[in-house]
């Protein structure tokens, strides 16, 4: 895989991260949670657009008022943004949750949904599920299929199948596994794949599978890699997977967020992860886009510190705090 160009397209001293890109009549879309830091609560919705994928142009801003019974005035924190084409419309998947209080609160969390029609306007977010996240919905075989993940009170976030007719309802399936931000992936002979950032052990990439009627998962293999915010495209039948690789662990076995954390592109094959590209990044980063171009090749957004200051040793935890830039690469496979 090869980088034919790269530009910062949101440099503004704020954290701008979880970005999303999708393309609807010949115009690219690019959207991306901008706020004080990684956790801050209030991250609001930027979104920007383009006619070629180089030039952007700032198109609105969205912010999430409180929808699941808490205080008035509570800020909501909205983040992640995935994009899913459907026909001639486009949609916009991505989350709300309310203030962290401590490690031990369930705080209040929904997935929301925005489309854009040809020759319309976005609407504004709806919520479509409460108390889950839907990370990444797809279109396979006439509906929509999405690993979502919810946390649970003592026993932390579990990975579930869920279905929906129409992308707004949707119905929570079976547990795949303990985990959170999981990228689902339709295989030959009706196998659904799903690739699970884990919370255990050494947090290493799990990849688990089910056949119809997808009751039943199977752990296939470990990725002996820390990577996080997973998200696959296919291109002419090959698939890669998006994501963001932490080098390193402390003495109990967590990611050590710093300067040796990168953004990178595998090509999966089998159940092996084979590395093709690492983009310019470090510290808090990736939690990538992608979007086909006319011309074949993708369009890939993600968030990086690369252009600021950064934690100087990899054994240094931290960086969530500091500013985060959103950059688009145009990239041939």
């Amino acid at each position: 895989m090869q980088i034919l160009s790269l530009s910062s397209v949101c440099s503004n001293g704020k954290h701008n991260a979880f970005t999303g890109v999708g393309e609807l009549d010949g115009k690219f879309h690019l959207a991306f949670r901008q706020a004080q830091n990684h956790s801050a609560p209030g991250g609001r919705q930027v979104r920007l657009t383009s006619s070629d994928g180089e030039n952007w142009a700032f198109s609105a801003t969205t912010s999430f008022p409180s929808p699941l019974d808490l205080p008035a005035g509570t800020t909501m924190d909205f983040r992640d943004n995935s994009f899913l084409k459907c026909g001639d419309e486009l949609r916009i998947y991505s989350f709300v949750h309310a203030p962290l209080v401590d490690d031990n609160y369930l705080r209040p969390t929904a997935s929301t949904l925005q489309v854009l029609r040809v020759g319309q306007e976005w609407s504004d977010p709806k919520e479509i599920l409460s108390g889950a996240i839907l990370w990444k919905p797809i279109f396979w075989q006439g509906g929509f299929w999405c690993a979502g993940y919810r946390q649970l009170p003592g026993q932390g976030c579990v990975v579930e199948l869920y279905r929906s007719e129409d992308g707004w309802d949707w119905s929570r399936g079976a547990v795949i596994a303990a985990g959170n931000e999981t990228c689902l992936v339709p295989m030959p002979g009706d196998i659904l794949r799903a690739y699970i950032r884990t919370q255990g052990a050494r947090h290493y990439l799990e990849i688990w599978e089910s056949a119809f009627p997808y009751e039943s998962w199977t752990k296939n293999a470990v990725i002996q890699k820390i990577i996080q915010a997973p998200h696959c495209q296919e291109v002419g039948g090959r698939l890669f997977l998006f994501a963001r690789e932490v080098a390193g662990a402390d003495a109990v076995g967590r990611p050590i967020q710093s300067s040796a954390t990168r953004s990178k592109v595998w090509e999966a094959i089998g159940t092996d992860l084979h590395e093709v590209l690492e983009l310019p990044s470090l510290g808090d980063c990736a939690y990538f886009g992608t979007a086909l171009a006319p011309d074949g090749n993708i369009l890939a957004s993600y968030y990086s510190q690369h252009q600021r200051e950064a934690d100087a040793a990899p054994e240094t935890r931290g960086g969530n705090d500091k500013p985060a830039d959103v950059f688009v690469a145009r990239l041939k496979p």
